[in-house]
């Protein structure tokens, strides 16, 4: 692993443990203040806001990333695509901002949400100041962990000085969204000091839209991952009891945290560095790819056995005795969790790498349809047991889609070569 590959790695790395050392202690704090009702409710709002942050973040964490890798030692290039990025963002948030209204006056379930969606639903601003491809793309990933380390810090101070009984459930969306906005005007200013030949100016509707139109099979992509990951978190909140839904959003809770500490570091790392021996050649990039599977596969494997042993254990500790049933749930994410190595490596990675965005775009569409229906049978028929279960058989399902297609086009790209 070269030199730049490590200390980035543990830059990502270490900024996660910190992001999940600090919610060692706001979870257990907000699940016994606001208790497994209100906790439910947060988790489901949080889950449809991911959908609105999908939208205004498009596909530039990859696109971006990939462009600026190019890019960067130009100050010029790099001015318009740091414009473009932004002002396709402000569109996006405005198309946004307008379905979300709509939603909300209309939907019966939305407005049951209402308070919880709306405090996080301004998280999505954010995502439009928000520069992590910029830093990402100059492989500056200290910037984007201190960034993560502080966003973690301002919400823990502000749900400490706020929330202070269930009726304040909705103040911990409120301290979450402020945390992401501060620490997203920050890393914006820091990208002019990083840079100071770098401006923001309008590039005209013309770029803008090529920009969009180019990034069209991965937003597509990374929309139908979003309805395949969350339409388990969906049904769940419109077709479960409310203490059900407590139960099976803190197992969800706790496979999101672990899936993200896993993957992030690896996801953040590698996309730059592999694109870079894509350009050194197939063999060495194929090399590589398969190098760092069997080692990620490894390690996934046994944090997971680990997981599995500790969690009545984690539960206790994590949510308290009312969650204590939930860790039965979170067993049947454990799968989920080796499957993401894959997933991570073949979608995240070398899907993006080849440049075959339609592959996964045609993986994704049949998983969304699947999982979507799937979901709520299982969940309408079993109970908070089968949307679990039922998220280990579709990740399953999707290594199996993605493997046959990533051999397929390794295939086709060496006859092309």
């Amino acid at each position: 692993m070269s030199g730049v590959l490590f200390r980035n790695f543990s830059y990502i790395t270490l900024s996660q443990a910190a992001n999940y050392l600090i919610p060692l202690i706001t979870i257990p704090y907000i699940s016994r203040v606001v208790g497994v009702e209100k906790f439910g409710w947060l988790e489901f709002s949080y889950s449809v806001v991911l959908y609105f942050i999908q939208l205004v973040e498009y596909s530039f964490d990859i696109t971006a990333t990939r462009r600026m890798a190019v890019i960067s030692h130009n100050p010029i290039l790099v001015s318009r695509l740091f414009s473009t990025v932004f002002w396709s963002k402000m569109i996006l948030w405005a198309l946004s901002t307008v379905i979300f209204g709509l939603l909300l006056a209309t939907n019966t379930i939305f407005r049951a949400y209402a308070w919880p969606l709306l405090g996080y639903y301004f998280i999505t601003f954010s995502f439009v100041l928000s520069q992590n491809w910029f830093f990402q793309g100059l492989q500056k990933l200290g910037v984007v962990a201190l960034a993560n380390v502080g966003l973690k810090l301002i919400f823990a101070i502000l749900l400490f000085l706020f929330v202070k009984a269930e009726s304040d459930y909705y103040l911990v969306a409120v301290s979450t969204t402020v945390g992401y906005l501060l620490v997203s005007m920050v890393t914006f200013w820091y990208a002019f000091r990083l840079i100071p030949e770098l401006r923001v100016y309008f590039p005209g509707f013309k770029l803008i839209i090529r920009n969009i139109k180019n990034g069209f099979y991965i937003f597509s992509a990374g929309m139908a991952n979003k309805f395949y990951a969350l339409s388990g978190m969906y049904w769940a909140g419109t077709l479960l009891g409310t203490a059900q839904l407590g139960h099976f959003s803190a197992a969800h809770k706790l496979y999101m945290v672990v899936q993200s500490m896993m993957f992030y570091p690896v996801q953040m790392t590698l996309l730059p560095h592999l694109s870079k021996k894509m350009m050194e050649g197939f063999e060495v990039y194929k090399k590589t790819f398969f190098r760092y599977l069997k080692w990620i596969l490894l390690s996934t494997s046994l944090v997971s056995v680990l997981l599995y042993l500790m969690s009545p254990f984690v539960f206790k500790v994590l949510f308290g005795k009312d969650f204590l049933h939930a860790h039965t749930l979170f067993d049947l994410f454990i799968p989920s969790l080796i499957a993401g190595v894959f997933i991570n490596l073949i979608v995240y990675q070398a899907f993006i790498h080849l440049k075959r965005d339609d592959l996964h775009f045609k993986v994704l569409v049949v998983l969304m349809v699947i999982s979507i229906t799937g979901n709520y049978i299982a969940i309408k028929h079993f109970g908070a047991i089968g949307g679990a279960g039922f998220r280990s058989i579709m990740d399953m399902l999707y290594v199996l889609l993605s493997w046959w297609w990533l051999l397929r086009a390794f295939k086709q790209y060496l006859t092309k070569a």
